[in-house]
C-alpha cells in the first residue's frame, strides 16, 4: 500500500467513527488527519522527481561511458598489444632497446648508441649501452641480408 493509499484509508477510519464535529477532539483529528494527506501527497510528488533524477542520471552515465569509450578507446587498444610503444620520436632510429623498468621501445640511431647511455625518455632511468663492435656489424650484415641487399 502506499503511503496516500495509507492516508485515505486513516481519513475512511475516522469518518466512519462518526463523530461530534463541533467536539474539540474531533478538530483535532480532522486537522491531523487533513496534515497526514498533505504529507502524504508531497512525499508521494518527492519520491516522483526522484525517480525523475535517476532516470537523468542513468542517462547521463550512459552518455558519459559513450564518450569515455570515443576518449580512451586509442588508449586501451594500446594496451592490447602487449608491446610498449616506441617513445623515441626519431624516424633514423637504426636501433632499439626496451626500458628494464617501464617496458617502453626506444629507437635509438647511432650516435646515441655510440654515447654509451641515455635516460628512458619514458620514465627516467638510466640506461647503460653495452656492446661489441663486432656485434653490430654481425646484425647489420644479417639485417641486410635479409632485406635482399647481398645478392651473390
Amino acid at each position: 500500500m502506499k503511503i496516500t493509499e495509507k492516508a485515505a484509508y486513516i481519513k475512511g477510519l475516522a469518518d466512519g467513527l462518526e463523530l461530534d464535529p463541533k467536539d474539540k477532539q474531533t478538530k483535532i483529528l480532522k486537522a491531523l488527519i487533513d496534515l497526514v494527506n498533505e504529507m502524504a501527497e508531497e512525499v508521494s510528488e518527492l519520491e516522483q522527481c526522484y525517480d525523475d533524477v535517476c532516470d537523468q542520471i542513468d542517462a547521463l552515465d550512459e552518455d558519459l561511458a559513450g564518450v569515455e569509450d570515443l576518449i580512451y578507446d586509442d588508449e586501451d587498444d594500446d594496451d592490447e598489444d602487449d608491446e610498449p610503444a616506441c617513445v623515441c620520436g626519431e624516424e633514423d632510429a637504426a636501433y632499439e632497446v626496451v626500458c628494464p623498468t617501464c617496458g617502453a621501445a626506444i629507437g635509438l640511431n647511432e650516435d646515441q648508441l655510440n654515447d654509451g647511455g641515455m635516460l628512458c625518455p619514458n620514465c627516467g632511468e638510466t640506461l647503460e649501452f653495452d656492446y661489441d663492435e663486432d656485434e653490430l656489424d654481425d646484425e647489420d650484415e644479417e639485417n641486410s641480408s635479409e632485406n635482399g641487399s647481398d645478392k651473390e
